[in-house]
């Protein structure tokens, strides 16, 4: 019984921790947000959003703009989900 037992333990929690880099959803790359200024920030960007960004966060702030805007962004990584 003491031989399955220390089989066992190690077994399970191997297995406990391989379960944590599993991603939560299927579209999990999409929560990464937009932007370096609102993800400097934390992701806190609804109440100031007043550039091209605005359309992810807070599309109501679109119409505080004064001139046409473009934004870029690379991720390589997309959450962990993609390993290079």
């Amino acid at each position: 019984m003491v031989k399955r037992l220390l089989f066992l333990i190690p077994l399970i929690l191997t297995s406990l921790q391989s379960q944590t880099v599993i991603g939560k959803y299927a579209g999990e790359f999409l929560s990464i947000g937009v932007g370096g200024r609102p993800l400097g920030m934390g992701g806190a960007y609804v109440a100031i959003a007043n550039d091209v960004t605005a359309g992810y966060y807070n599309p109501a702030g679109l119409a505080k703009l004064n001139y046409p805007q473009i934004a870029l962004m690379h991720d390589e990584r997309y959450g962990n989900l993609v390993n290079y």
